[in-house]
């Protein structure tokens, strides 16, 4: 058994301060105030908050290959579709030794950063070519052995590719993410599932409306798990839904029964008409993810999506790992789109409500997108934690989770617990030096200078 003392523990009941936080076959089994006589092998965090891990509901970790190699201009216009030529170079480099290499090192970033969970929106499934590995799952098994390997929890989205755009064909470059029809897709999730690991959960992503015909939609509405699709994310895709079908993005899937809360959107950030009405009314979930929406240029989350909307994040293509930076982003996003301050605040507020909602976001929404128990510190919970160090000097005088929610970095990530077992000690994985190593030869892009329609 483990026993753990933080200074602040953040719990359902609020912020407790030294309290002490049992833990048993990776669940919390005690969480109770400071005892006269506590346990003997008494683990004591001094100016530690303890918080429930974070959970990352959208991550695309074979991206993570060309951090840094898309952020100076190839060509005359740079935008969204240029970088998406790009990703596709590194998509098709990739051999399975390489997306698992790679994997490790997101998955390692997103653990130090204090992610104890992560949905992967996972779409490289076949050889460059098109053709299907001896496995025809070789790349997912691969996908979820690096989440295994790096101790972190994760959810496989399968992603369903069924054109290369709204009256296109597939490319030669999008040949690897091809499914052949919705019955091909939605036996490989069955057989993922099968498959294993036990701890994995595994979901279903459509990739977006300008990549499935319509007439696939209905055979995902039954779909037994959650879904995430791409939506909005342009302009010119909704613009483009409109012209083929009459509907936004948001109102096709609503026709055909998949919003609902096992349904995620992932960015909305060009709502139109009644999409954020249908997303509230059927209780969907919306995963936003700043730093990427900035990174690509997309743009920002409405600030009328903000409210009455289940929100979560998610770290896309990584071009940022730090769930801290965007929790807050929401917040500050939505007050320069406002001119208002504390938007996201409940009304009765206190000193810390608001950076409570927002790390709930950050922790719980994630969960409820994903389809997995809400993180918290309370007993009969799996014991997800990860350990705040809130000994600096930009911590001084805020409260813990004020401090948390608006001072943090990745950086501050102490210690996480991932079902119980320490991933991370003293700000650092214990395989951090061979999973960065063994990942080198993958990271790069191999030219920037190709440019891509829509």
């Amino acid at each position: 058994m483990i026993h753990l003392q933080p200074s602040w523990a953040w719990t359902p009941e609020g912020v407790l301060q030294d309290p002490i936080v049992s833990i048993d076959d990776g669940f919390i089994v005690r969480c109770s105030a400071a005892e006269r006589y506590p346990p003997v092998h008494l683990e004591r965090l001094p100016g530690r908050l303890l918080m429930p891990g974070f959970v990352d509901a959208h991550s695309h970790a074979f991206q993570r290959a060309f951090r840094g190699w898309v952020q100076g201009r190839g060509q005359s216009h740079d935008d969204f579709w240029s970088w998406r030529r790009a990703m596709y170079g590194v998509a098709n480099r990739l051999s399975p030794e390489g997306v698992y290499a790679v994997s490790r090192l997101a998955f390692l970033e997103l653990v130090e950063a204090g992610v104890t969970e992560v949905g992967e929106f996972h779409y490289l499934h076949h050889q460059p070519s098109g053709q299907p590995y001896e496995d025809p799952e070789e790349l997912s098994a691969r996908v979820l052995e690096a989440a295994s390997s790096v101790g972190i929890r994760i959810t496989l989205l399968y992603v369903v590719y069924g054109r290369g755009g709204i009256g296109r064909e597939l490319s030669p470059e999008q040949r690897r993410f091809a499914s052949r029809d919705p019955e091909q897709a939605l036996q490989a999730v069955e057989r993922l599932r099968r498959r294993g690991p036990a701890q994995a959960r595994i979901g279903l992503a459509p990739h977006s409306v300008r990549a499935i015909p319509p007439s696939w939609w209905p055979e995902f509405a039954s779909f037994d798990g959650v879904v995430h699709v791409h939506t909005s994310e342009q302009p010119v895709e909704v613009q483009d839904c409109l012209s083929e079908v009459g509907m936004t993005p948001i109102e096709l899937l609503a026709h055909h029964g998949l919003l609902g809360p096992s349904f995620t959107a992932v960015h909305l950030t060009h709502p139109r008409g009644r999409d954020l009405e249908l997303m509230r009314g059927r209780s969907s979930n919306l995963a936003v993810c700043p730093s990427t929406e900035l990174d690509l240029g997309d743009g920002f989350l409405p600030l009328e999506a903000r409210r009455g909307i289940h929100l979560c994040v998610g770290s896309d293509s990584h071009a940022r790992t730090d769930p801290f930076e965007e929790i807050r982003a929401l917040e500050l996003h939505a007050r320069a789109l406002g001119g208002v301050r504390n938007v996201m605040s409940p009304i009765d507020d206190g000193p810390e409500s608001l950076a409570a909602a927002l790390l709930r976001i950050g922790s719980a929404g994630g969960a409820r997108a994903l389809g997995a128990p809400a993180p918290a510190i309370a007993v009969g919970h799996a014991a997800d934690l990860v350990a705040i160090d809130l000994r600096r000097p930009a911590a001084l005088g805020s409260p813990p989770l004020t401090a948390a929610a608006f001072s943090a970095t990745r950086e501050w990530v102490d210690a996480v617990w991932v079902g119980g077992r320490q991933v991370v000690r003293d700000g650092r994985h214990e395989h951090r030096d061979a999973i960065c190593a063994a990942a080198v030869g993958w990271l790069g892009v191999p030219d920037l200078r190709a440019s891509s329609e829509p």
